[in-house]
């Protein structure tokens, strides 16, 4: 009798909610300092009708493009998953990864963030997937272990710990 095929997983797409917020609330936080110390860097009490003297603009602008870096940064982070594979970009790296080469997906009770063991016995963290995000960080791991279990069941080797528990 031929084995069952594996069931069709559908793919997963994660990004990261919770700390896109912070990230933008913090953005807000450095611009609004950075603006208001800018004011403090003349003896003159009254700039002619200007929200800041001429002296105060690099400060002020630093303070915007660092805002801006704080703000935008977290959108990068982002995880793919499809019946072939995993594709993590976390805020520097990037990594394609088979499901051949996974050994299990981990979310380990107190962690921050999911990752992948491989079979090389490194970790690959996957900051797209986030604690903070509650119940759909959950949804985000059932669904990339559905996925490399499929795979694992496809390739022959059902028993390639998919399925670990937290820890």
């Amino acid at each position: 009798m031929p084995a069952a095929s594996p069931p069709n997983v559908p793919p997963v797409r994660v990004r990261p909610r919770a700390i896109r917020i912070v990230a933008c609330a913090v953005a807000v936080v450095i611009a609004a300092a950075f603006v208001a110390s800018s004011n403090t860097l003349t003896d003159e009490a009254a700039f002619a009708g200007r929200l800041i003297d001429r002296a105060g603009w690099p400060q002020a602008a630093s303070g915007l493009l660092l805002a801006a870096v704080v703000a935008v940064a977290p959108f990068r982070i982002a995880a793919d998953a499809d019946a072939d594979g995993i594709h993590v970009r976390n805020l520097v790296r990037e990594f394609t990864v088979p499901w051949s080469m996974v050994r299990a997906v981990r979310y380990h009770r107190g962690a921050p963030w999911a990752s992948l063991q491989l079979t090389t016995e490194e970790v690959v963290t996957v900051l797209a997937v986030q604690i903070a995000d509650g119940q759909r960080a959950v949804e985000a791991i059932r669904g990339l272990r559905a996925l490399h279990a499929a795979a694992q069941q496809r390739s022959g080797d059902p028993d390639n710990g998919a399925a670990e528990p937290a820890e």
